[in-house]
C-alpha cells in the first residue's frame, strides 16, 4: 500500500479546510428513438431466458411551474464554460475551457447528450486491448476468469490461480472505469454512468458478483444510460450480479403448512424422500431485492407503501434467479452443434409463488415471470418514481439541494416521455436554472469525482492505476466495492469530515510532484517561471474559472519565498475551488 504523508503545511492545511466548510456564494430530436426502443426491447432478452411484452402507454398532464427568481448576476462566458465542464464532463483538460467557448456550450451538450456520435478511438482502443471482457458474455466471463476445477478436490495450486483471477477481473474494471472517466471524448456519458451505477448499486466483493459485475456494468449500466429507464430498471432486475448482491437468488414461495410438517416429519430419519429432501432446502422469501427495488430504484422512501407491498413484492419475484442453460455448474460440455452454455437469468417455475398477491393496491391473480415484468414496468413508470429519480439527477448535476419548481419540471418531462433519459437529463441542463449564479460552484466532487478531475486538469497520463485506486479508498469511495445498496452519498455533508480530507491533499502533492506511481504530470505544466506568471499559468490551467480570495491569499503567501510550480501546483488542487464543482 502506498505511503502517504499526513498532510501539508499546518497554517495553509487549516486555511484550506476552513475554505471548505464555508457555503459558496432543447432536447434532442426523435429521427430513430422508436427504433432504438424496439432494439433496446429485444435485446433485454439476453441477459437471460425470457423477456417481458410492450404496454399501452397513457397521457399524462403537463403543467409549467414558475422558476426561482432573485439568482444574482449572470455567470460570465468564460464561467458557463467552466460550469459545463465541471458538472457534465469530469473537469475541464487544459485549453478545454477555451475549446466549448469557441464551439458554444448548447452544441457541445447536445452533442454529449448522443454519446454514440462521438469518435472514442483511445478507450475503444484500449479496451479492445487490455479488457476483452468488455464483449464477453457472463459464460465466457467465468470460463476466463473461473474455469472448473479439474481436481477433487482442488489443489491448493488451483484454489491460488482462482484467487488470483478474481482480484484481477475485479482490478480490470476498477481500472476500466478510471481509464473510461480520465480520457474518454463522451464525458457526459461518463457523468452519468457514474450516477447509475450508484443509483443501481452492487457490491463486486460479495460472491460471484466480483465475475458478474463487470457485464453487468457494460450490459445494464451503459448500455441503457441514454435509452429508457423502464429498460435499465428491467435488465438490473433480470441480472445475476444483482440478483445475487441482494438474494432474490435464493428467494423462494414460502412453505404451506402441510409442507412444514412433512419436512418435520421426516427431520430425524436417515432414509428422507428425495422430494422431502427438495423441500427442506427452500430457504423461503428473502425481502431484500423486493424492499430496494421500492425504495432505492423506483418509488423512494416513505411513498405510501407499507412493509406488506414489500412481501407482496417479494412473492411475486420469487423463482427469480440464474443458472447455466443446460443446468450445469460451470456450463463446460458443449451441446450437439459444439456451442457451450451460456449463464444468466432464469425463472424457477416449480418455486415461484402462483398464489393471488396484492402489490400497491392492485390485484395480482396467480403467477408467472410476465407478472413480475408487469409489476417493475409500473414502478418505473409511477410517478413517485418519476419524482424520486428527477430529484436524485437534479441534486447530482445541479446542487445538494435543489429547487422544487424544477424537480416537479423534470418529473413532468420524466412522464410525459415514458423515462426517456436523454429528454430527462435535458429538461435539467436546458433549465434556467442550470446556469443560475446560485447553482455555479455550489456541489463538492465525491473522492472519485475528485481524482479523476485532478487526473485531466493536469494532463497527467496514467501507466499503473494501483496507488490512485488506493487514494480513492483512503478518501472513501472504493469504486464497485459499497456494500450499502444506497449507494454512496452525493452530498457534500458525507465527505467533508477533515480525517478524509487529508488524503485528498495527500494525493495533491503526490501528484503534482510526480510522486503517484504509475502516473506523470506534463512537464511544461511544472516549468518555474516568474512568481506571477507561475501563478497565473497555473490557475487558468487548473481552475480555469479562477480561485477565491482567500486561496489567492495562500498561494501569494506561498509565493513569498518558494518557487516550486510543483508545491504550488498541489496546493491548487487541494484548493477549495478545485474541490467545488
Amino acid at each position: 500500500m502506498p505511503r502517504y504523508p499526513r498532510c501539508f503545511r499546518p497554517v495553509l492545511l487549516y486555511v484550506l479546510l476552513l475554505g471548505l466548510l464555508l457555503p459558496a456564494v432543447p432536447t434532442l430530436g426523435q429521427a430513430t428513438r422508436e427504433d432504438r426502443d424496439r432494439e433496446t426491447e429485444r435485446r433485454i432478452r439476453e441477459l437471460g431466458i425470457g423477456a417481458g411484452r410492450d404496454r399501452d402507454r397513457s397521457s399524462r398532464d403537463d403543467d409549467n411551474p414558475g422558476a426561482e427568481t432573485n439568482q444574482g448576476a449572470p455567470l460570465t462566458e468564460r464561467e458557463i464554460a467552466a460550469h459545463v465542464l465541471n458538472r457534465l464532463s469530469f473537469g475541464p483538460r487544459p485549453g478545454q475551457v477555451e475549446e466549448v467557448m469557441e464551439y458554444g456550450w448548447e452544441e457541445w451538450v447536445r452533442r454529449q447528450l448522443d454519446p454514440a456520435s462521438i469518435p472514442n478511438d483511445r478507450v475503444d482502443s484500449f479496451l479492445a486491448s487490455e479488457h476483452r471482457w468488455t464483449v464477453m458474455s457472463m459464460g465466457d466471463i467465468f470460463r476466463s476468469y473461473r474455469p472448473a476445477y479439474t481436481t477433487n478436490p482442488p489443489s491448493q495450486e488451483e484454489q491460488d490461480e482462482r484467487n488470483r483471477n478474481l482480484d484481477r477481473i475485479r482490478r480490470e474494471l476498477q481500472e476500466a472505469t478510471l481509464y473510461r472517466a480520465v480520457y474518454s471524448e463522451r464525458q457526459l456519458e461518463e457523468v452519468i454512468v457514474e450516477f447509475w451505477r450508484n443509483h443501481f448499486n452492487i457490491d463486486q466483493q460479495k460472491d460471484d458478483v466480483g465475475y458478474l459485475a463487470n457485464h453487468y456494468e457494460e450490459q445494464v449500466i451503459r448500455r441503457f444510460a441514454f435509452g429508457k429507464f423502464e429498460h435499465m430498471l428491467l435488465a438490473s432486475a433480470r441480472h445475476p450480479g444483482m440478483l445475487i448482491y441482494l438474494d432474490n437468488i435464493v428467494s423462494q414461495k414460502p412453505l404451506t403448512e402441510r409442507e412444514q410438517r412433512l419436512v418435520e416429519r421426516y427431520e430425524n430419519r436417515n432414509n428422507i424422500p428425495r422430494s422431502i429432501r427438495a423441500l427442506g432446502r427452500q430457504r423461503g422469501l428473502n425481502e431484500n431485492y423486493a424492499r430496494e427495488l421500492m425504495e432505492l430504484h423506483t418509488l423512494g422512501v416513505d411513498r405510501e407503501y407499507t412493509q406488506r407491498d414489500v412481501t407482496e413484492m417479494a412473492r411475486v419475484l420469487t423463482g427469480w434467479t440464474a443458472r447455466w442453460e443446460d443446468g450445469s455448474s460451470y456450463g463446460q460440455t458443449p451441446d450437439s452443434r459444439g456451442n457451450l452454455p451460456d449463464y444468466g437469468f432464469y425463472f424457477r417455475e416449480e418455486v415461484h409463488d402462483t398464489n393471488n398477491k396484492r402489490v400497491l393496491g392492485s390485484s395480482l391473480r396467480g403467477g408467472g415471470e410476465e407478472q413480475g415484468i408487469m409489476v417493475i414496468r409500473a414502478l418505473a413508470n409511477h410517478r413517485y418514481t418519476a419524482d424520486h429519480i428527477s430529484r436524485k439527477l437534479c441534486t447530482y448535476l445541479l446542487r445538494d439541494e435543489p429547487s422544487e419548481a424544477l424537480v416537479a419540471e423534470v418529473a413532468r418531462v420524466f412522464l410525459r416521455s415514458d423515462g426517456d433519459l436523454p429528454e430527462v437529463y435535458a429538461a435539467i441542463i436546458f433549465s434556467d436554472d442550470f446556469l443560475y449564479r446560485q447553482n455555479h460552484r455550489v456541489k463538492f466532487k465525491t473522492p472519485f469525482e475528485y481524482v479523476v478531475s485532478a487526473l485531466r486538469a493536469t494532463g497527467a497520463q496514467v501507466e499503473n492505476w494501483n496507488e490512485t485506486r488506493e487514494a480513492i479508498r483512503l478518501m472513501g469511495q472504493p469504486i464497485y466495492r459499497c456494500e450499502d445498496p444506497t449507494g454512496y452519498e452525493d452530498t457534500a455533508e458525507a465527505w467533508l469530515d477533515p480525517g478524509v480530507l487529508v488524503y485528498r491533499w495527500s494525493y495533491a502533492l503526490r501528484l503534482a510532484r510526480n510522486q503517484v506511481e504509475g502516473v506523470r504530470v506534463g512537464e511544461s505544466l511544472l516549468a518555474n517561471l516568474p512568481r506571477d506568471e507561475m501563478k497565473d499559468k497555473l490557475i487558468g490551467r487548473v481552475v480555469p474559472g479562477g480561485v477565491s480570495p482567500q486561496t489567492n491569499t495562500v498561494l501569494d503567501e506561498y509565493l513569498r519565498d518558494r518557487t516550486s510550480a510543483a508545491d504550488l501546483l498541489g496546493l491548487l488542487l487541494g484548493s477549495p475551488d478545485f474541490q467545488q464543482q
